[in-house]
Protein backbone atom coordinates (compact mmCIF):
# COMPACT_ATOMS: atom_id res chain seq x y z
CA UNK A 1 0.00 0.00 0.00
CA UNK A 2 1.17 3.57 -0.52
CA UNK A 3 0.79 6.57 1.15
CA UNK A 4 2.24 10.12 0.23
CA UNK A 5 4.01 12.34 2.58
CA UNK A 6 4.27 16.17 2.49
CA UNK A 7 5.41 19.23 4.68
CA UNK A 8 9.24 17.64 4.44
CA UNK A 9 12.35 19.75 4.56
CA UNK A 10 14.69 19.73 1.86
CA UNK A 11 17.29 17.61 3.66
CA UNK A 12 14.93 14.67 3.95
CA UNK A 13 16.05 11.85 2.63
CA UNK A 14 14.57 8.31 2.06
CA UNK A 15 16.49 6.87 4.93
CA UNK A 16 15.36 9.62 7.13
CA UNK A 17 12.09 9.20 6.31
CA UNK A 18 12.06 5.56 6.76
CA UNK A 19 13.82 5.37 9.70
CA UNK A 20 10.96 8.04 11.13
CA UNK A 21 8.34 6.03 10.16
CA UNK A 22 9.70 2.58 11.48
CA UNK A 23 7.50 3.10 14.71
CA UNK A 24 4.22 3.59 13.18
CA UNK A 25 4.60 1.31 9.19
CA UNK A 26 6.24 -1.48 8.06
CA UNK A 27 8.22 0.81 5.72
CA UNK A 28 9.26 -1.38 2.21
CA UNK A 29 10.21 1.51 0.18
CA UNK A 30 10.59 5.79 -0.05
CA UNK A 31 10.67 7.31 -3.28
CA UNK A 32 11.60 10.80 -2.67
CA UNK A 33 10.18 13.79 -5.23
CA UNK A 34 12.04 16.91 -5.12
CA UNK A 35 10.98 17.74 -8.77
CA UNK A 36 10.75 22.06 -8.83
CA UNK A 37 10.76 21.52 -4.89
CA UNK A 38 14.29 21.24 -3.51
CA UNK A 39 13.48 23.21 -0.04
CA UNK A 40 9.85 21.19 0.30
CA UNK A 41 9.77 17.55 -1.12
CA UNK A 42 7.56 15.10 -0.99
CA UNK A 43 7.67 10.87 -0.34
CA UNK A 44 5.90 8.39 -2.01
CA UNK A 45 5.95 5.55 0.72
CA UNK A 46 5.46 1.91 0.00
CA UNK A 47 4.20 0.14 3.38
CA UNK A 48 3.31 -3.26 4.10
CA UNK A 49 0.55 -2.76 6.42
CA UNK A 50 -3.37 -3.12 6.25
CA UNK A 51 -5.73 -0.36 5.07
CA UNK A 52 -7.25 0.28 8.67
CA UNK A 53 -3.44 0.29 10.20
CA UNK A 54 -2.51 2.80 7.53
CA UNK A 55 -6.09 5.02 7.75
CA UNK A 56 -5.38 4.98 11.14
CA UNK A 57 -2.15 5.66 11.93
CA UNK A 58 -2.34 8.98 8.99
CA UNK A 59 -5.35 10.14 11.40
CA UNK A 60 -3.43 10.18 14.44
CA UNK A 61 -0.04 11.48 12.81
CA UNK A 62 -1.76 14.15 10.54
CA UNK A 63 -0.76 17.69 11.00
CA UNK A 64 1.82 16.68 13.51
CA UNK A 65 4.71 19.10 13.26
CA UNK A 66 7.92 18.27 12.22
CA UNK A 67 10.62 21.42 13.03
CA UNK A 68 8.07 23.56 12.54
CA UNK A 69 6.06 22.62 9.43
CA UNK A 70 2.83 20.46 9.56
CA UNK A 71 3.31 17.05 7.83
CA UNK A 72 0.28 16.08 6.22
CA UNK A 73 -0.28 12.29 5.31
CA UNK A 74 -2.30 11.11 1.91
CA UNK A 75 -3.95 7.64 0.75
CA UNK A 76 -4.39 7.81 -2.73
CA UNK A 77 -7.24 6.69 -3.38
CA UNK A 78 -7.04 3.77 -6.66
CA UNK A 79 -4.33 1.05 -5.20
CA UNK A 80 -4.01 -2.93 -6.48
CA UNK A 81 -1.98 -3.88 -3.05
CA UNK A 82 -4.39 -3.02 -0.43
CA UNK A 83 -5.20 -5.87 2.05
CA UNK A 84 -7.60 -4.84 5.17
CA UNK A 85 -7.78 -6.69 8.67
CA UNK A 86 -11.14 -7.32 7.95
CA UNK A 87 -12.37 -10.59 5.80
CA UNK A 88 -14.87 -9.79 3.26
CA UNK A 89 -17.89 -11.79 5.33
CA UNK A 90 -17.42 -9.28 8.35
CA UNK A 91 -19.95 -6.84 9.29
CA UNK A 92 -19.28 -3.35 10.02
CA UNK A 93 -21.68 -1.26 12.83
CA UNK A 94 -21.49 2.20 12.94
CA UNK A 95 -23.67 3.63 15.87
Amino acid sequence: MQIILSGLHGDATETTVAEGLARFFHVTHVNMVREGMDDNPWALIDVADSYERVWGVCNQLRGVFHRGKALKFYIPLHQEDVYHDLEPHERLDFN
